[in-house]
C-alpha cells in the first residue's frame, strides 16, 4: 500500500465530498464528561463507557436501575441538519411502526432531542441520546439460510416504513451512497497494487461506463444505507431472530435498489454467496417487490458497495491509524468477496437473482 501521507490532498480539495474526509477528525471527551453532561440535560444517573466509532464518538451509559443509553456526538464537520435527519427517522419509524426493533431518541429535560456540546478543541458537536438495544451482534454468530431471509424480510419492512418520510436532510450528499462511486478515483492511490486492488479499478471503470447511466433512471426514496452486520443484533437465546437494527449515520435518499445492494454486499463472502444473497433479496422482493431494472443492476450494486468499502476504508485507516481497527473491520470481508463474487460471471449472477423474483 502507498503512503496515504504522500498522496496529493489538492486532489480531493477540488470536491467538497472528498475535502470533507480530511476535516473529519472525530470529537473526542472523557466518560466522566460524557457522564455529566447526559446528567445535567437528559437527568440521566449512569456509567459511561466508550463504544468504537469511525467518524463520531459513542458512549455506552449504563443506569444503575439496569436500564441503558447510548450518548451519541455527532462529528463537528457534520451538517447539523444532517444529524437531524436521523434523529428525526427514528422519530418517524417509532410513529409509523413502532415493532420495528430500532433505537428510540429519548428527550431531553428541555423536551429537545438535541443538544449541542462544546468540545475541548473549540469545535462543537451535536449530542443525543437513544434507548440500548439489547442483543448479540450478528457478525459474532453464524449466518444461516433462515437469517438471509430475515434480513431482506426486516430491511424490506424497514424501507416501508419509512418510504413517506422526508426531511431537508434526506438529499445530502454522501461518499458512502453507491451512487458516488465515481467520485471515489482520488482515492485509490491508497490501494495496494495487487490483484484485488486492479480488481476494484476495473470496476471502478465498469462502474462509470456501464452502470451510473442506468441507475440514474431507477426509483429513489430515503434508505438504511449500511445494513451490515456490525448494526444487526440477534437475540441470544434465539440466534436467528433479529431483536435490533442500529446506526442511522448513513442514511440517505438515493436509489432503492442501493438499499438492498448494500445489505446484500454483507453476504458475498459467504461459501455460497449467490445463494446467500438470491434468499435475502427474494425475502425483500417478497415485501417491497423490486422492479426488473432494479434487479438487472444489482449485481453491480452489490460490487460498487464492495469497492466503496474497499477504496474509503484503506484510505481513512492509512490517515488514522489510531482508530485503523475500527475502521477497517470490514474492509477484510469485502476484500474476501471481490476476489470470490465479483469473479463469478456478470450475466450467470444476474440471471440468478432474476430467478428469485419470479423474473425469468
Amino acid at each position: 500500500m502507498s503512503d496515504i501521507h504522500s498522496l496529493d490532498d489538492t486532489a480531493l480539495q477540488g470536491d467538497p465530498l472528498l475535502a470533507g474526509l480530511l476535516a473529519s477528525r472525530p470529537p473526542k471527551i472523557t466518560p466522566s464528561s460524557a457522564e455529566s453532561f447526559v446528567r445535567e440535560h437528559w437527568g440521566i444517573v449512569g456509567h459511561a463507557k466508550e463504544i468504537a466509532c469511525e467518524r463520531d464518538q459513542n458512549f455506552r451509559i449504563e443506569a444503575p436501575s439496569g436500564s441503558g443509553y447510548i450518548f451519541k456526538l455527532s462529528n463537528p464537520h457534520e451538517d447539523p441538519q444532517n444529524t437531524n435527519f436521523q434523529t428525526e427517522a427514528l422519530r418517524w419509524v417509532e410513529k409509523t411502526d413502532p415493532g420495528l426493533p430500532v433505537p428510540r431518541s429519548v428527550p431531553a429535560l428541555n423536551a429537545c432531542h438535541e443538544v449541542t456540546l462544546a468540545l475541548p478543541d473549540g469545535r462543537r458537536s451535536v449530542s443525543r441520546v437513544l434507548s440500548w438495544i439489547d442483543g448479540i451482534p450478528m457478525h459474532q454468530v453464524t449466518i444461516t439460510h433462515k437469517m438471509h431471509t430475515e434480513i431482506g424480510a426486516i430491511l424490506a419492512r424497514l424501507g416501508r416504513a419509512i418510504s413517506a418520510f422526508d426531511h431537508p436532510g434526506a438529499r445530502h450528499a454522501l461518499l458512502w451512497d453507491i451512487t458516488n462511486v465515481p467520485r471515489l478515483r482520488p482515492l485509490t492511490g491508497a490501494l495496494a497494487d495487487d490483484a484485488v486492488g486492479q480488481m476494484v479499478r476495473d470496476e471502478l471503470d465498469y462502474f462509470v461506463n456501464h452502470v451510473a447511466t442506468p441507475l440514474a433512471a431507477l426509483r429513489r426514496q430515503i434508505v438504511h444505507n449500511d445494513l451490515n452486520h456490525h448494526n444487526l443484533l440477534v437475540d441470544p437465546s434465539d440466534r436467528e431472530r433479529i431483536v435490533g437494527m442500529l446506526d442511522f449515520g448513513d442514511m440517505v435518499e438515493t436509489h432503492l435498489a442501493i438499499d438492498v445492494a448494500v445489505a446484500a454486499s454483507y453476504l458475498a463472502d459467504s461459501e455460497d454467496p449467490v445463494g446467500a444473497i438470491c434468499r435475502m433479496v427474494a425475502a425483500y422482493h417478497a415485501v417491497t417487490p423490486l422492479q426488473v431494472q432494479e434487479v438487472a443492476l444489482l449485481r453491480d450494486l452489490i460490487v460498487g458497495r464492495l469497492i466503496t468499502s474497499i477504496i474509503i476504508t484503506t484510505w481513512r485507516a492509512s490517515r488514522y491509524p489510531e482508530n485503523a481497527a475500527y475502521i477497517l473491520r470490514n474492509n477484510g470481508p469485502a476484500r474476501a468477496a471481490m476476489a470470490h463474487f465479483a469473479k463469478l460471471p456478470r450475466q450467470q449472477v444476474t440471471r440468478a437473482l432474476m430467478r428469485a423474483c419470479d423474473m425469468e
